[in-house]
């Protein structure tokens, strides 16, 4: 929506009579009285995904594709010792194992009624002779059933009497088993051949059927609640296990000698599996809390399209390992827990801890892992120790990082302390495994230098480490405004979505040149530019930084890793920039393109290796935290902003042109004496000569030798506060005209062309822009129309 004349005239008469006055910053925050500070938080490094204990998937993984082993070795090797050893299940066993194999508590389905379908119309009451297309068994009290059928595979609706259906049994007693003919078959084909268990919307998924070998019961658990539980032939169960522990397409990896790692997974848990008795009516559960189990297929209420949940390389795996277990001294079945990653040293417990080198090969993304957590989240988790201060760790001493897994945590305040065992620590904070060390995140040092204000803008890498900066970075630099969007560019992109207030929805350069001024400027922004163009717009940020008078100037580069754009090339512009000294750049690419660092990036959404993983937030915001603080040390961050007037137009360069350039050749003329040959032609251009002569004067007066006339060469030019005289106009060149162009096809709604070629088209869309906002259509910009015309951008 467009802004009507009377609202721009009214705006762009605040905006000058703002524009005024200086700007007055915000002042640094008080320093700190008291020495000691309690922390921020800690910062959590950690291996491994679970619990650590068994067989690693991961582990097995890297011993059959990188280190050779076979699927008996790797079991040995988790399993084995005193005693247990891998063998085949006996007649004795087999009298042991319960008539219909595995019996499985559906969770999903808890309290809820047991419905089934039946695609091809062969649902049965177990016992009875007639087929229908779905059932239905509700409780109408403990183990008290009415069973309702229906000729149609339909869900039933979770109700007495639902629509469609015929009451066929009448307080039944429990438990009601559900089948359909060849559901009990095991070369039954999926989904039709099965019965489908109709499983309710929630707030994640619609309404789904899941189809499962066997047959589908309705029970109550041992307090008379309802449950639904799958009985199914071990080996079936199995199918529907394995391709859910261990991906079915690492059967595929190293010319299939990753099949030795589903083939061991298939042992583990079948052995796992035989080795439950969880609860009086079921044997197993179907989640990670015993073995995931997800059944055969799965289709959307409504959807004919079918998730088949086996895969031929795990069904495969299962048949080339039939009947194997693990066994202990006294013939048992052994439980072989096993978890995803154990980081590279397995858990004790009832199997060895040990040094596991097929998981430091797997190299698994969670094998090593970095949590932040705040100050404010330890106390709210345990309120009794008052303020946070410390925690302090034992460990196993079994070998491995920090000694060992973590086995307790003393976690002190001002007001006590409380210890928790290690596995109750990564419970509070839902850590990824028991195996961990915590560290301080120091509060900001009292006698550390004051910091004036910082605007930050960033892209959707910054946006996503928000919460973690607010915990590390923004405690020690408080006077900041955060600005950060995905999809932002440099100069150009705006943000992809809607953002709210304060955020605001403009390109980097858009942000610079509409926000308040800063003492200091930290820009991430590039991975959403083309880095073919990102040197241009390099300059056009430093113009619009340089244009507000900005002390100190942060750029922090991109890493490599995403081989989608050159970035390098992008970072080497930003090197180029770094030749200012106000500016500096960040090196985020080489604080993190270590080869185990790659675990900080996520290479699995759409923005590849480029946006980050949890440990990846905390690391990057860890980086900026100590880069930042390193700056402070070395005097390098203002205390506050500079009280200047914006000046479009600077810095001026080679290439540059426009009046500005004639006023400082014709500034360098007198100031250095110039005469005959050696005096500048004041043409406007900034040539050789310009810049040799700009180095002269910079030289005289102690300014860093650059050529470039930046705010500190134009005042010691004598130019401070002639804002009358930075102007751009037709025939100007420079990067600040780019900002001109998209503020005014903003504003105007109209395609622009993009140059740093201030044209004659350009001034008569500059002098529409004026006579709208109530200035003089003079077709010149400067500070006032400046000031204007970007305020109306903001607002566009």
């Amino acid at each position: 929506m467009g802004i009507s004349r009377r609202t721009l005239q009214r705006f762009v008469a605040l905006c000058l009579i703002a524009g005024a006055l200086p700007f007055v910053p915000q002042s640094s925050p008080p320093v700190a009285q008291a020495a000691g500070l309690p922390p921020l938080g800690v910062v959590i490094r950690g291996h491994g995904n679970g619990h650590g204990r068994g067989m690693s998937q991961y582990g097995a993984l890297g011993w059959a594709t990188k280190l050779g082993a076979t699927w008996e070795t790797i079991l040995n090797f988790y399993y084995g010792g005193s005693g247990r050893l891998l063998t085949t299940l006996t007649d004795v066993d087999a009298r042991s194992i319960p008539a219909g194999g595995m019996t499985v508590r559906l969770q999903t389905m808890d309290g809820k009624q047991t419905a089934v379908v039946s695609d091809n119309l062969t649902a049965s009451w177990a016992g009875k002779s007639q087929n229908y297309g779905a059932l239905v068994a509700r409780m109408v009290s403990k183990n008290v059933y009415d069973v309702y059928a229906s000729p149609t595979a339909t869900c039933a609706a979770d109700k007495d009497s639902p629509s469609g259906f015929t009451l066929i049994g009448d307080n039944v007693k429990g438990p009601i088993d559900f089948v359909t003919t060849a559901s009990g078959i095991p070369t039954a084909v999926a989904p039709a051949d099965l019965i489908g268990l109709c499983e309710p919307a929630t707030s994640s998924y619609k309404a789904r059927i899941r189809y499962y070998r066997g047959l589908i019961r309705a029970t109550p658990d041992g307090n008379g609640n309802k449950r639904t539980v799958n009985l199914v032939a071990t080996e079936s169960y199995i199918r529907g296990v394995v391709p859910r522990e261990s991906p079915a397409g690492w059967g595929d990896i190293a010319g299939g000698l990753g099949m030795h790692a589903l083939r061991a997974q298939a042992v583990a848990a079948r052995s796992y599996s035989l080795s439950e008795s969880r609860y009086s009516w079921a044997k197993t559960c179907d989640t990670q809390d015993c073995q995931v189990y997800l059944g055969a297929a799965l289709r959307t209420v409504g959807s004919k399209t079918v998730s088949l949940l086996e895969d031929a390389r795990t069904d495969r795996a299962i048949a080339e390992t039939a009947n194997y277990v693990m066994k202990d001294s006294n013939n048992t079945i052994v439980r072989t827990e096993f978890t995803s990653s154990n980081g590279g040293r397995t858990a004790s417990g009832q199997f060895l801890a040990q040094i596991d080198n097929g998981d430091l090969i797997a190299d698994a993304a969670l094998q090593s892992w970095t949590r932040l957590v705040s100050a404010a989240s330890i106390q709210a988790k345990y309120p009794s120790i008052g303020v946070f201060l410390s925690a302090t760790t034992v460990h196993d001493g079994l070998g491995g990082d920090w000694n060992g897994y973590t086995t307790s945590v003393v976690i002190t305040g001002t007001a006590g302390s409380v210890t928790r065992t290690g596995w109750q620590f990564r419970g509070d904070f839902d850590l990824y495994a028991p195996w961990y060390e915590v560290f301080p995140v120091d509060a900001p040092d009292p006698a550390a230098a004051p910091v004036g204000s910082i605007l930050l803008v960033g892209d959707s890498v910054s946006e996503m480490i928000a919460d973690e900066f607010a915990k590390v970075v923004t405690p020690a630099y408080p006077l900041m405004n955060y600005q950060a969007c995905a999809g932002r560019g440099m100069a150009g992109a705006d943000c992809l979505f809607t953002v709210a207030p304060p955020q605001l929805d403009l390109d980097g350069v858009g942000v610079v040149n509409t926000s308040a001024t800063p003492a200091i400027a930290i820009v991430a922004l590039g991975y959403n530019d083309d880095p073919n163009v990102y040197e241009a717009e390099v300059q056009q940020m430093m113009a619009a930084l340089t244009a507000k008078g900005i002390q100190r100037i942060i750029f922090v580069n991109m890493s490599t890793r995403a081989t989608s754009r050159n970035y390098a090339k992008a970072n080497a512009a930003l090197l180029t920039a770094a030749a200012n000294p106000a500016v500096t750049v960040l090196d985020w690419n080489a604080a993190s393109s270590a080869p185990n660092q790659w675990r900080w990036f996520d290479n699995t959404s759409l923005c590849c290796w480029v946006h980050l993983s949890t440990s990846g937030q905390t690391e990057f915001a860890l980086f900026l935290r100590q880069q930042l603080d390193a700056m402070r040390a070395q005097g390098l961050l203002p205390v506050t902003a500079a009280a200047v007037a914006v000046l479009p137009g600077l810095p001026l360069r080679k290439t540059n042109q426009g009046v500005m350039v004639t006023t400082v050749q014709k500034k360098l003329n007198t100031l250095l004496g110039l005469k005959g040959v050696k005096k500048l032609s004041t043409d406007g251009q900034y040539g050789s000569g310009t810049s040799r002569a700009v180095k002269t004067f910079q030289t005289q007066v102690a300014l860093p030798v650059t050529g470039i006339v930046d705010r500190a060469t134009w005042d010691a030019l004598g130019l401070a506060g002639r804002t009358d005289l930075a102007i751009l106009k037709s025939g100007s060149r420079h990067p600040s005209v780019r900002s001109i162009q998209q503020a005014l096809a903003k504003v105007l709604k109209k395609k622009i062309a993009k140059s740093d070629s201030f044209s004659s088209s350009l001034t008569n869309d500059v002098k529409t822009f004026q006579k709208r906002a109530g200035l003089k259509a003079s077709g010149r910009v400067g500070p006032s129309t400046w000031a204007a015309l970007m305020a109306a951008a903001a607002l566009s």
